[in-house]
């Protein structure tokens, strides 16, 4: 224990003496295990006699005269190497410091269970379960899902082991109609400085299948008035998944259809004119939903009409006028010669 005192008094003291400090190039290094790397060590301190490496993957020993010095790390693969440069002052004490390092490895493996098929739209409680494999260190991983190339969750993960690690975590998702058809997956990827990171590993991508009730497209009560020698559509169009049936009933019971008359398809076409409350129900196994169509009374044609009076208008005006022309005071009609 006097010692290790001893030694540590030492080095604040050789440090307080000269009023200088140590600094690494680049300050803070990150390297896949395996990898190799060259990192600075650089003293501003005076009276030095000379500046060395300690590492088991390329360490330099005391370079007298020096103060700065590079050392080569070669093939890094242990998960608790702490690379230390040091200084040995005139005056025999010494300054020790361990370069800031990170050894990373990406996952072996990302992966998410298939999802249930069908889902229910407006499950908010739908637990999905990511697994990472073989990934280190764990202070730097984050899990992250995504729902049509949207993250809807993201995980980080504290801890101080170095070595390799397995997680396993579950994210809760809400599933609504417009989620049908999308992609959903999970990934990780270690929190590192941007130039140094490495892509993201994806799992599995699966498309959601869910199930959602029908939804009108229009109001679901429409007032239409009937225009007599017209046609009239019925629109009921919905959408659902599954594809919503159609059933069309009338008010009145005593109303008899056509053979060709669709009453199973969205849209309805009537060639009569009865007035009355048309239901359309739009249906599939999630639910339905029921939509009114409220006809009026029929309307007469009132621009064909006044076509057809302005015609016999016309007709009376030019007899009048014929009349006036050709027919003489004894009532007799007179034609000119000129005419014949």
């Amino acid at each position: 224990m006097r010692l290790f005192l001893f030694f540590a008094f030492m080095i604040y003291a050789g440090k307080r003496a000269h009023g200088c400090g140590m600094k690494f190039t680049p300050p803070m290094v990150y390297l896949e295990f395996g990898g190799s790397t060259v990192a600075n060590c650089n003293t501003s301190c005076s009276s030095v006699d000379g500046i060395g490496w300690e590492s088991s993957f390329g360490g330099t020993g005391l370079k007298e005269g020096l103060t700065t010095l590079d050392v080569n790390l070669d093939n890094v693969n242990d998960w608790e190497t702490e690379p230390k440069c040091y200084t040995v002052f005139s005056n025999g004490s010494q300054d020790i410091q361990k370069l800031p390092f990170t050894i990373y490895k990406m996952p072996t493996k990302v992966s998410m269970p298939k999802p249930l098929s069908p889902l229910m739209a407006d499950d908010k409680y739908h637990l999905l379960k990511c697994s990472v494999f073989d990934v280190a260190p764990v202070n730097r991983l984050i899990i992250s899902w995504y729902k049509g190339d949207k993250m809807f969750h993201e995980q980080k993960f504290e801890g101080t082991d170095r070595h390799p690690v397995n997680r396993s975590v579950e994210a809760t998702v809400d599933i609504v109609a417009e989620d049908n058809r999308k992609k959903i997956w999970c990934e990780a990827k270690l929190d590192l400085p941007a130039k140094q990171r490495p892509q993201p590993m994806r799992s599995e991508l699966y498309e959601l299948t869910v199930y959602y009730p029908p939804i009108l497209t229009e109001p679901k009560n429409e007032t239409l008035e009937n225009v007599t020698g017209t046609k009239i559509s019925l629109n009921c169009t919905a959408t659902g998944n599954p594809t919503p049936r159609y059933e069309w009933h009338f008010a009145n019971s005593t109303l008899k259809w056509t053979r060709d008359q669709n009453a199973t398809g969205p849209i309805l076409t009537l060639d009569f004119r009865t007035p009355g409350v048309w239901k359309c129900v739009a249906s599939n196994v999630v639910d339905k939903t029921t939509k009114y169509f409220h006809l009026n009374k029929p309307k007469d044609n009132y621009t064909t009409m006044a076509a057809l009076l302005g015609v016999f208008l016309t007709l009376g005006i030019v007899i009048i006028i014929l009349g006036a022309v050709f027919v003489t005071r004894s009532g007799s009609c007179t034609i000119p010669r000129t005419i014949y």
